[in-house]
């Protein structure tokens, strides 16, 4: 068979698209980040902004029960549009459940952080969930219809609005609070922009809703719900874990270390791992002969591995003289957590852009088990590092070396999985 391009096929130029998109959408944050950093936000406040995400992310990254992922593979527009419908139902009612457990929850989450002003922004966190369920139903939309201009002017469109209104609000020193309405902010524009095109170009779609179809369709494509959605929350789970576990042990301030390393890290990581992954995922939809799935695999997988390494080696260049002059004393210690999570990251970042593969050979159930088994692995990494060593660096090369086990592990029975099917 004929050696894929990647420089010259359309594969390539959807994800160069989405790809400029993502990194106009991110040159304004790691821009801004460090005028954030030095003049207007502690490492306490990034703090509470990474355990609201992850706190956020229980919710929202499952606001859908992944039914947005259903959206792609339909063959008709009509059954396309019913799961779109599907899955912004199942946000509606998964907003009105992490609003419950706020309201019953909030003052225990405040006293637990030790932020008693917290339980004053609470209320945010449905808001949250809600807004990033619509933003991934109609970008998995968009995604099905091949328009990947319209999702990269969505991610501009959301980190301008809320890296602009970070600043404003640390200038009028709102604290922690500047950061989360900033990104509440910047999602409720993508979301109306996205809206707009939505509107604007397939307004006639939605005659072709029904309730019945729709419940259908969620029947017809349980394997997201049944499978892909308890993976996802236990990924979300990790995150929200090991933050605490890093709080709990070395203080709140670890927090906001550990969420602005990872800031600065998915400049170079995260950007291109969303890019591809939505491409990649329409892209293997479309294959059926598994020797060609595996070529494309194994394809992108290497080069994936040599832009890894490269920001890898980047990352462990820059010296921590420089990161202290120019965010202050207080950021000191900056540097070396950058340097050890990046090591996970940077197979995390192959792992991820290749993990649609796991849902178009219908490995959700696998995936599931091994995702349990992840957590195991991060409990044991830590907890064996504090025995050997109770300092900072020990727990975070134990966290590291754990979750790098496992997303080498992730990549390669992907492989196996692959052989194993005979026709996809």
């Amino acid at each position: 068979m004929k050696r894929i391009s990647f420089k010259k096929s359309p594969f390539a130029q959807n994800v160069f698209i989405l790809l400029t998109g993502s990194l106009i959408s991110q040159v304004l944050p790691f821009l801004m980040l460090p005028i954030l950093q030095k003049y207007f936000y502690k490492p306490a406040d990034f703090g509470i902004l990474t355990v609201f995400i992850s706190m956020c992310e229980i919710f929202s990254s499952i606001a859908c029960l992944k039914m947005e992922f259903a959206i792609v593979v339909q063959r008709t527009i009509r059954n396309a549009i019913n799961t779109a419908f599907a899955a912004m139902k199942i946000a509606g009612f998964m907003t009105l459940f992490s609003l419950l457990i706020v309201v019953l929850f909030k003052n225990q989450l405040s006293e637990y952080y030790n932020e008693p002003k917290l339980a004053n922004y609470l209320f945010l966190l449905p808001i949250y969930v809600f807004l990033v369920g619509t933003n991934d139903v109609l970008s998995y939309w968009f995604n099905r219809k091949k328009k990947f201009k319209t999702i990269s002017s969505s991610k501009v469109v959301q980190t301008s609005f809320a890296e602009t209104l970070k600043l404003t609000l640390g200038y009028l020193r709102a604290n922690y609070v500047g950061l989360l309405l900033g990104r509440l902010m910047g999602f409720f524009f993508s979301g109306c922009y996205l809206v707009w095109k939505f509107m604007k170009e397939d307004r006639r779609t939605l005659q072709l809703i029904t309730h019945k179809e729709s419940n259908q369709l969620v029947k017809a494509n349980k394997q997201y719900v049944i499978f892909t959605t308890p993976s996802v929350f236990v990924n979300s789970l990790i995150n929200l874990i090991y933050l605490n576990l890093f709080i709990s042990h070395f203080g709140k301030d670890i927090a906001g270390l550990l969420g602005v390393s990872m800031t600065y890290l998915s400049a170079g990581f995260g950007v291109i791992s969303v890019s591809f992954s939505q491409v990649f995922f329409s892209k293997v939809s479309e294959i059926i002969e598994s020797h060609h799935l595996l070529q494309v695999y194994k394809q992108f997988a290497k080069q994936l591995a040599l832009f890894a390494l490269g920001i890898l080696a980047l990352i462990y260049l820059i010296p921590t003289k420089l990161v202290v002059y120019l965010l202050g004393n207080e950021w000191n210690q900056l540097m070396e957590v950058a340097r050890i999570m990046a090591v996970w990251l940077s197979i995390s970042f192959i792992s991820s852009s290749l993990s649609f593969i796991y849902i178009r050979l219908g490995r959700q159930k696998e995936m599931l088990l091994f995702d349990c088994l992840h957590l195991l692995l991060i409990l044991i990494g830590f907890f064996t590092a504090r025995l050997i060593d109770t300092s900072l660096t020990a727990a975070l090369w134990g966290f590291s070396i754990s979750q790098s086990v496992y997303y080498l592990f992730a990549i390669f029975i992907a492989i196996y999985f692959i052989k194993k099917s005979k026709q996809v």
